[in-house]
């Protein structure tokens, strides 16, 4: 999960409710500066490198009331205390929208509710019904903290086992990180890290050479009655928030797990076994189709029982579906249609990197390769794409803003689709046709050189919306691959494919030195001293750039850039580049221009 697109949920929901609609790029631009960040960039960075993921609210267990609802017992870390949210709230609201998985503790303190969906969470030893006033309730609680260069990561869980797979958890994400655990390390050459235990991947992690040590200790949580009373008050809004209509579930008056839906077919338990909840669908076999069919009248069976019958009925006619046994399964709002798709334009992934439509079968049939997720579903990238797109884009000097999260089929094959939203007819936009005669005109300029990668580029007019105009940039995976090695080196190329004629350039100068004594002095070149470095200049953005000083570390690099003369890449004695006036200017002449 990525901290960042819940962040923007949360704010383009507050945003649109107070009648203040924002495209994905403005909330980037927002939260950046609600953050405290100079840009989206920084933003963005921020997010991957996890800075921006409020801390973990601790289940500490379920308690029945008894009303016949269901609490579950909470712990704010930041607070060190408990508090207490309606279980119906988490399953049909949590479960159901993205923004609500960061939410605010009665204590003021923004959570990750993610935990709380875990089904696992046990019951306490103890019912409301039976305790006094005076009563409390006791829980054992076990205690690790991690601490390392950025500080301490607390963990606090109502079992060893559970404290171990988080700890285990933190170290599995450390891992290749850390130089002491690379797979070229001598000493782990002939081990398989990833099958090591919770306990026994711990203890190789914090016995090696590095300065982060791990610190652990047992409690008691005693919650009177009274308390826990108080705190179930202080989230009223927790039950009675509208809902998300949503399937209906059992709910229990006591902690034992829900029910499985009947089945009668001898093939139905196989079929659930294999799912991570009977509550999911089968990808050939919708529920809605079965709930259809329960509507005429034509089945009476459950839906898993119907299911197995389904498969059995095709086998049997010699019209077996296809074996989806070795395919993961795909979300719900996913359509896997692997006869319907006819070669157009088709979303995979949308602006938050997550995936839109699409699924293995349909994969399978245009010969494309796939991944899965971190929980088990369909991801239409493999590992090796995945890295190319992201929450993240930039500013062109002529004011276009390309959107790099999102990913397309077209014509049966695979693209990123960095995409520009240019709106119109609202307060400071253009108007209709003039915006869209600009936007065909830069379409028409950058078209020739994305198709000679085997790209496209395609003109939406009024859409998503008839306020807006779109301009999709379609570039094959395959390109991207062989000429990128990281996210931030295909923003340059990408910057430099999408660069705008007639534009102000910004030009590295390279000064080369030698060594007189102890002192450097300037000699004289062996060729050309300046070259064009506009693009890595707008793929990093506007402050970031603004920022850059003259001979200095990270000045320095751009004698490696593409454009740079060979003789300068090459050149082994001292030398200085100058690049900060040449930004001021460039950045000046874009705000006479706007």
């Amino acid at each position: 999960m990525k901290s960042l697109s819940v962040h923007l949920d949360r704010l383009e929901k507050v945003l649109k409710a107070r009648g203040i609609p924002c495209k994905r790029h403005q909330t980037l631009e927002v939260a950046a500066a609600a953050f405290g960040y100079h840009n989206q960039n920084e933003l963005t960075a921020a997010g991957k490198a996890g800075d921006l993921n409020p801390p973990l609210a601790e289940p500490i267990g379920e308690v029945a009331l008894p009303s016949g609802e269901t609490i579950i017992v909470v712990r704010d870390p930041l607070a060190n205390s408990a508090y207490a949210i309606d279980q119906a709230f988490v399953e049909q609201v949590i479960s159901e929208e993205r923004a609500e998985l960061f939410g605010p503790s009665p204590y003021g303190h923004l959570l990750n509710l993610s935990r709380l969906l875990d089904n696992q969470i046990l019951p306490l030893q103890a019912s409301l019904d039976s305790i006094g006033a005076s009563d409390t309730i006791e829980i054992p609680l076990f205690i690790a903290e991690v601490s390392h260069k950025h500080g301490d990561n607390l963990y606090v869980m109502a079992t060893q086992e559970a404290l171990d797979a988080e700890v285990a958890d933190y170290c599995r994400s450390s891992l290749f990180n850390d130089r002491t655990f690379r797979p070229d390390s001598p000493a782990d050459a002939d081990d398989d890290l990833t099958k090591l235990s919770d306990k026994e991947i711990i203890s190789r992690y914090f016995d090696a050479p590095h300065e982060e040590y791990l610190h652990t200790s047992t409690d008691t949580l005693r919650v009177p009655l009274s308390l826990l009373r108080k705190l179930l008050g202080l989230m009223p809004g927790a039950a009675s928030q509208e809902m998300k209509p949503t399937r209906e579930t059992p709910r229990s008056h006591s902690a034992a797990p829900k029910p499985l839906p009947d089945t009668t077919n001898s093939n139905a338990s196989q079929l659930t076994a294999g799912t991570d909840s009977v509550w999911d669908d089968h990808p050939d076999y919708p529920s809605e189709d079965w709930q259809y069919e329960v509507g005429n009248g034509d089945t009476r069976r459950g839906y898993w029982d119907w299911v197995a019958a389904k498969l059995e009925e095709a086998e049997n006619e010699g019209d077996a579906a296809e074996d989806t046994a070795d395919l993961p399964p795909v979300h719900k709002w996913c359509t896997d249609d692997a006869e319907g798709y006819a070669g157009g334009h088709l979303y995979i992934l949308n602006g938050c990197c997550e995936v839109a439509h699409a699924g293995p079968r349909l994969f399978s049939k245009l010969g494309l390769e796939w991944s899965v997720d971190h929980d088990g579903f369909f991801y239409p990238l493999t590992k090796k794409e995945s890295p190319f797109v992201g929450e993240d884009g930039f500013a062109l000097p002529n004011g276009y803003w390309p959107h790099m999260a999102y990913s397309c089929l077209y014509e049966s094959k695979k693209f990123a689709c960095p995409t520009i939203e240019v709106g119109f007819g609202q307060d400071g936009e253009g108007d209709r046709d003039a915006e869209l005669r600009q936007l065909n005109a830069y379409a028409a300029e950058i078209r020739p050189r994305i198709e000679a990668i085997g790209g496209h580029v395609i003109v939406e007019e009024d859409e998503p919306d008839e306020t807006t105009h779109t301009l999709q940039v379609l570039i094959p995976f395959d390109y991207i691959v062989q000429n990128a090695v990281e996210f931030d080196d295909w923003k340059i190329k990408l910057a430099r494919l999408m660069m705008p004629k007639g534009t102000p350039k910004v030009m590295a100068e390279f000064t080369p030195q030698v060594w007189v004594g102890d002192q450097t002095m300037v000699v004289d070149p062996q060729g050309d001293t300046t070259w064009d470095i506009t693009p890595e200049i707008v793929a990093m953005g506007r402050q970031k750039a603004l920022d850059l000083q003259d001979d200095q570390h990270n000045t320095d690099d751009f004698r490696y850039t593409l454009n740079a003369p060979k003789w300068v890449q090459d050149w082994d004695g001292p030398f200085y580049i100058e690049v900060s006036e040449q930004i001021a200017a460039f950045y000046e002449a874009l705000d006479k221009r706007s």
